[in-house]
């Protein structure tokens, strides 16, 4: 939450293009304010070009000549807004995360967030890989856009998901509703303290994506400063029901719960579970935090290359890769397949590794598939299991995310296992692009 005073860039007659020059002129008339970070806005647009998504090569020069200027007149924070659009640098594509450290002390994850649902699944489907590769932290705070809460398009479970999706994320927490008529369920998410501490927590660190079980529900954890643990679960099936979890997946043998939503307290507890409506959230504050530390499993691994293919799935190069080549074109039809075959394994259940790469950016109104890509994962011919992949970043040449924990049933433990890929019409035309599977030996 911005408690420091600040001004939006475009605010203040800076969004012309233009040279330094402009830059030094529009910082110039800041002189004397007291301002403590500016948010500098995607305000490049050339005449009649309606501000384009397209990758940019002179984003470190032109918000670096703005860094600069402000600097020069005692503003020493920025946040860079520049919808979540890629810098073509000569090593590929970079996402703001990447190129912004030198410059800024914020960055925009995505484009502007709308009204629903599907633009907060949108945006924190963009911020989770961020998260996980830990470009977000002090100094460099990844900022996911206004809250919607008080707003039309959601509903109040929705809103309350929102908020602590965001809080725990560490996004600034800035209000766009109407104060003077808010709602009173709208003024106690806006107003809840443990959430709040939670965002505004010194050791600044996001929670992380510990588990997604696809169409379900998606497990958060991250540290605080004094060795409690942020814990977060939303809703994915939106329904009501029983939602909770067991600390084991977390490492942690026992906690005292603070349930952050009801105010209950809990000792000496090895799990937590509750009632939550459609997308709602559990929102938890674990102490007293005794941890396990079970031994890590042997894990076999299985490259994607080495699998068979079928349609126009096929193999190409990847330096990110663990064996410099991935698998991609799985999906758009039933035809394009990617099977695992010779797999052994000692457990018929299991939360199997996936390394893959999704890096097709999904801005508001203009598809993107809501910043996740679909696959039917089947073993050995049994049911087909469905998983909403996330983005993993913006270089389909090296950001790939590692070990991302699908759950599927149906392993022998003893000959061989086949895992066959195929796509998800109902989440997007295209797979992500597979790099390598690892099983429990």
């Amino acid at each position: 939450m911005y408690t420091d005073q600040g001004v939006n860039a475009c605010d203040t007659g800076v969004d012309r293009p233009g040279s330094l020059n402009h830059e030094k002129q529009d910082a110039a008339q800041l002189a004397g304010w007291n301002v403590a970070y500016m948010k500098v806005d995607n305000c490049y647009i050339t005449a009649g070009d309606n501000a384009p998504k397209d990758p940019r090569t002179d984003f470190p020069s032109r918000y670096g000549a703005f860094s600069n200027a402000i600097q020069q007149v005692g503003i020493k924070g920025m946040l860079v807004c520049q919808w979540g659009t890629p810098y073509s640098s000569p090593s590929g594509l970079q996402g703001p995360a990447e190129w912004t450290p030198p410059l800024s002390t914020s960055f925009r994850v995505s484009d502007d967030i709308t009204q629903g649902w599907a633009s907060v699944s949108r945006i924190y489907n963009e911020a989770i890989n961020v998260n996980l590769r830990g470009l977000n932290g002090p100094g460099h705070f990844s900022d996911m856009d206004l809250l919607e809460v008080g707003e039309p398009g959601m509903t109040t479970d929705e809103q309350a998901s929102h908020f602590a999706i965001w809080a725990m994320f560490k996004s600034p927490l800035m209000v766009s509703t109407m104060i003077s008529t808010m709602s009173s369920s709208t003024q106690a998410i806006l107003q809840n303290k443990g959430l709040i501490a939670i965002n505004q927590d010194s050791l600044g660190q996001p929670v992380v994506l510990t588990q997604r079980f696809t169409g379900d529900n998606d497990q958060f954890a991250g540290p605080l400063a004094n060795g409690d643990v942020a814990v977060l679960l939303v809703d994915l099936s939106n329904t009501k029901r029983t939602l909770g979890i067991n600390f084991s997946a977390l490492n942690i043998s026992s906690a005292t719960v603070t349930d952050l939503w009801t105010g209950k307290v809990v000792s000496n507890a090895n799990n937590y579970f509750t009632t939550v409506n459609g997308h709602g959230s559990v929102a938890l504050r674990l102490s007293n935090v005794k941890k396990s530390t079970p031994a890590a499993p042997k894990l076999n691994y299985y490259e994607a290359e080495a699998g068979q293919f079928a349609g126009s799935a096929g193999v190409a190069s990847c330096s990110g890769c663990s064996g410099g080549k991935k698998v991609g074109n799985v999906g758009n039809g039933n035809g394009n397949i990617l099977t695992f075959s010779g797999i052994r394994t000692s457990q018929a259940t299991q939360d199997v590794r996936f390394d893959y790469i999704d890096c097709e950016i999904g801005y508001a109104f203009s598809g993107g598939y809501g910043n996740v890509r679909g696959a039917s994962v089947s073993v050995n011919g049994g049911a087909a299991q469905s998983v909403s992949f996330p983005l993993t970043g913006y270089n389909w040449d090296k950001d790939v995310t590692k070990g991302f924990l699908v759950r599927l049933s149906g392993f022998k433990t003893s000959g061989d296992n086949t895992i066959t890929i195929s796509g998800l019409s109902s989440v997007s035309p295209y797979a992500p692009d597979f790099d390598r599977i690892g099983v429990v030996a």
